[in-house]
């Protein structure tokens, strides 16, 4: 952690004792929230890439320059990138289910066997 992060943090936690003790608001606890944060988001000039949740191309650019038309177009595709990111929790999920699902199974087998010996 570099130095400008510790000193970040330190006013970050400073902050959350004056909120949570009752001495800002929570609207004033937010604003200089915002301002603390602020240096992180900045980069001092650095540009990094960014992982993106949808491949770039696979929601189309509105075609016409209404601005309505744009507004619908920008909604549906944060609708699609929404999508794309549940699609993609989809397969741990679903490993989740199936591995209760067998140990239930299991569970249930071994109690009819056991039933059955006695």
């Amino acid at each position: 952690m570099t130095e400008r992060e510790a000193a970040i943090n330190r006013d970050l936690r400073a902050l959350d004792d004056a909120h949570r003790l009752g001495r800002i608001s929570r609207a004033e606890y937010r604003n200089r929230r915002r301002r603390v944060l602020q240096p992180l988001s900045d980069g001092g000039g650095v540009v990094t890439a960014r992982k993106a949740l949808v491949p770039p191309g696979s929601v189309r650019a509105p075609r016409s320059g209404d601005p309505a038309a744009a507004s619908a177009n920008d909604s549906a595709a944060d609708a699609g990138r929404a999508l794309a990111s549940l699609v993609s929790m989809r397969p741990t999920f679903s490993r989740k289910v199936l591995l209760i699902l067998t140990a239930a199974a299991i569970l249930v087998v071994v109690a009819g066997w056991l039933v059955l010996r006695h």
